[in-house]
């Protein structure tokens, strides 16, 4: 089905779709920081860091670019990195579960995966409506550190192969090509749109049950720029797949009985800002069958130009 809604967003609404991916990790960092504290007596150690979290989540709430800078980045991590390590000098419980270690491996890998969403953000912000140089292999390559940090953060719940030979009860299978035409097999796209496609593939996962299949593909061809994701999961309800795209609207069979930390932007992001690209969106889903969707978005001449 194409998506053909008018959407009615308000410009806070925007900015949220545009920060909210960020704003996700860091609700994860806080959330792990919560459960370290919960762990130890000195809490005292690790409420700073969480309330640094939070700030830097309402500067991006606000698009307060004062807020959000490659120095107060930078404190940040030194700041939650320091507290740890003072408190494994305090004699960390390292008889809990996970571990301490664990814990620390956990944030490093968010910190990974934040720290590269962030300076993506700030590039947008400096070059708004650039298209960027993708190599293909080094792009699909960056997507499997993002599954990467998913699983870890996923705390053994399940782990993600690329290999069914290798898939096991609770693995998720994922298939990941890229193609085109371009020189050197490159591809090109504006930030915002990688940043979409992470979040489409991340819904793929969160609504489809461990040991579930994702297919993930990108073609660049004939000056058209193609994204297809599909995954056998939960599906969505037919009569709400119009509906899906509106702001904070999650399917009825999934809104109440699926974990996220999200809040229903990832559609309503991915279709906004493929309008603005002049692209077009395609849903197709059946209930407990699965859901499979299609970005298809010109590429601009002066772009074609650039890198052809």
């Amino acid at each position: 089905m194409e998506i053909t809604s008018e959407l009615s967003v308000t410009s806070e609404q925007i900015a949220s779709l545009e920060m909210h991916s960020v704003i996700n990790i860091l609700s994860v960092i806080s959330g792990q920081l919560r459960l370290i504290q919960m762990e130890t007596e000195n809490q005292d150690l690790i409420e700073p860091v969480i309330d640094m979290s939070n700030t830097l989540a309402d500067s991006c709430s606000s698009k307060d670019k004062r807020g959000l800078t490659l120095e107060s980045l930078r404190e940040f991590r030194k700041a939650v990195f320091s507290a740890l390590d003072e408190l494994e000098s305090r004699n960390y419980p390292h008889n809990s579960r996970p571990s301490f270690s664990e814990h620390k491996e956990n944030l490093t890998n968010i910190f990974n995966v934040f720290d590269v969403r962030m300076m993506e953000l700030l590039h947008r912000w400096e070059s708004p409506g650039t298209w960027d140089s993708f190599n293909s292999k080094s792009f699909v390559g960056d997507f499997k550190k993002f599954f990467y940090a998913m699983e870890k953060n996923s705390k053994g719940r399940y782990k993600i192969t690329y290999n069914i030979a290798e898939q096991k009860e609770t693995d998720y299978l994922v298939h990941f090509a890229v193609n085109s035409d371009a020189k050197d097999n490159r591809i090109y796209l504006p930030l915002i749109l990688k940043d979409v496609i992470r979040d489409l593939i991340a819904n793929a996962r969160k609504y489809t049950p461990p040991g579930g299949e994702i297919n993930i593909g990108i073609s660049q061809k004939n000056q058209a720029f193609k994204f297809v994701v599909e995954d056998n999961g939960y599906g969505i309800p037919e009569d709400e797949i119009s509906n899906v795209v509106e702001f904070g609207v999650r399917g009825s069979n999934v809104k109440d009985n699926v974990r996220t930390m999200g809040g229903g932007f990832g559609l309503t992001k991915a279709y906004f800002f493929v309008k603005e690209l002049d692209g077009k969106m395609w849903i197709d889903s059946k209930l407990n069958e699965g859901t499979k969707i299609i970005i298809k978005i010109p590429i601009p001449d002066r772009v074609n130009k650039k890198f052809g």
